[in-house]
């Protein structure tokens, strides 16, 4: 009865272990370039930036087209942007294409049409060590 009891505790022990270790890596496995994505869509469109501090790579360049001016942002910049539109929902529709895409990068094309204004964002999604962020994002109105 003895060894039952001890069999029984270690097999208690490592369901345990093994259900803990299983979500801990599920917490932490990296994002697809398709769920990067999807957190920036939401930023831009749904005000939503939970989460987007953690797609943008350290060196992300962000560059705004506006006629023939040219506008830079850095990676605190573009955070301050996203966050004063926190909450905001844009009044447009939108929608996604895939341009190019490898197993390590991804360009996307994100348009959004307003009433009489469309603007177009290319989206460079690349394996940046070991996660997918965002390294680059072209605007044009």
């Amino acid at each position: 009865m003895k060894t039952l009891k001890s069999i029984m505790l270690g097999l208690a022990f490592l369901v345990v272990g093994t259900v803990a270790n299983a979500s801990t890596k599920q917490a932490t496995a990296a994002l697809t370039k398709n769920d990067v994505l999807n957190i920036y869509v939401n930023a831009v469109i749904h005000g939503k930036i939970d989460g987007v501090e953690n797609i943008l790579a350290k060196d992300v360049k962000f560059t705004m087209y506006r006629g023939d001016k040219e506008f830079n942002l850095d990676k605190k910049q573009l955070l301050e942007s996203l966050k004063a539109s926190e909450n905001i929902e844009q009044g447009c529709t939108y929608n996604t294409s895939i341009l190019d895409e490898t197993d390590n990068r991804m360009t996307v094309k994100l348009t959004m049409r307003y009433d009489g204004y469309v603007r177009v964002n290319l989206i460079t999604i690349a394996l940046n060590h070991a996660d997918f962020k965002i390294t680059k994002i072209e605007t044009q109105s």
